[in-house]
């Protein structure tokens, strides 16, 4: 018998984009699934369009207020029945063969999540999220505390560990709470990593992540006493909190630039840890052109 998937799609006014997203869903050469649209009281015609597909698979479900998406994704989630989950926004797009490839990594039952490679895009160019010989370990809870490396929507989750978390989505989140939510994933169960981009991210310069980058840091700060509270007796962990933390202290720092508040990021410098990227930093603090010279050097994306 084949399992059911379970999509998760949370939408706030994004009708430019959701046929594309719907249709992608549609396509699948995988069956047997069902999609969770959670309508967190959109004003614009996402619900017209959606209520266009007469698919019993698809199910609508709308806020009675606009709440934040940490606790959006979370009351979708509520309503999923499937034995996976996945997620995908309005605004990006899957392969056809997305899930059906993804599903034949579950061979153990060891293994709590697969991912797979994704094609960023905008109008002008695309590439792929990770290097074509990028290889990871099934255990990757150290590795995504120092670098948060997934992209939400190539996720595939077996649904009984997402049960065994004390919490599926911390809701105070509205921004980080994918990354959250993968990270206390990855410390009970392994992860499997699929070479393909199978899945298409579009980058956007209005998108909420994109303006909200203040906000990123303070949830991040937020995250970080949470989990430190979990493994405050694990050695290991130790490790991985200080390269945590001398990272959002460098993009706190670089955001800070950015706002021109000089005064306030050169405060911060003393925080650093002695590396290569810290030592550039410090360097192009004074050089003309450092927007640019930043959002080379250092990748701002949470």
């Amino acid at each position: 018998m084949y399992k059911k998937v379970s999509i998760i799609m949370n939408c706030y006014n994004g009708d430019n984009y959701l046929e594309e997203s719907l249709n992608s869903v549609i396509n699948q050469t995988y069956k047997n699934w069902e999609l969770i649209f959670y309508d967190n009281c959109s004003t614009d015609k996402s619900a017209i369009i959606l209520k266009k597909y007469k698919d019993k698979r698809i199910k609508y479900f709308k806020s009675k207020k606009k709440i934040n998406l940490g606790l959006a994704r979370k009351k979708a989630l509520l309503k999923a029945k499937g034995d996976f989950i996945a997620f995908l926004d309005t605004d990006d797009m899957w392969k056809k063969n997305k899930l059906k490839k993804q599903l034949k990594f579950f061979n153990d039952e060891k293994i709590g999540f697969v991912i797979t490679n994704s094609i960023f895009f905008d109008k002008f160019k695309s590439k792929n999220f990770y290097s074509s010989n990028k290889n990871f370990e099934k255990k990757v809870f150290y590795k995504l505390i120092e670098n948060y490396f997934i992209s939400f929507d190539t996720v595939l989750i077996r649904s009984i560990y997402l049960k065994k978390l004390n919490h599926m989505v911390d809701e105070r989140f509205d921004i980080i709470h994918d990354m959250d939510l993968l990270i206390r994933l990855s410390d009970i169960c392994e992860m499997i990593y699929v070479p393909f981009s199978l899945s298409k991210w579009r980058m956007r310069e209005e998108s909420f992540s994109y303006n909200n980058f203040d906000k990123i840091i303070k949830e991040k700060k937020i995250f970080m006493k949470k989990i430190s509270r979990i493994k405050k007796n694990d050695l290991s962990f130790n490790q991985s909190k200080n390269i945590y933390m001398d990272t959002l202290c460098r993009q706190e720092i670089l955001f800070l630039l950015s706002k021109k508040n000089f005064l306030k990021a050169l405060s911060l410098l003393n925080k650093l840890k002695f590396n290569v990227k810290n030592t550039i930093l410090i360097i192009v603090i004074f050089l003309p052109f450092k927007k640019f010279i930043f959002n080379k050097l250092f990748n701002l994306k949470y």
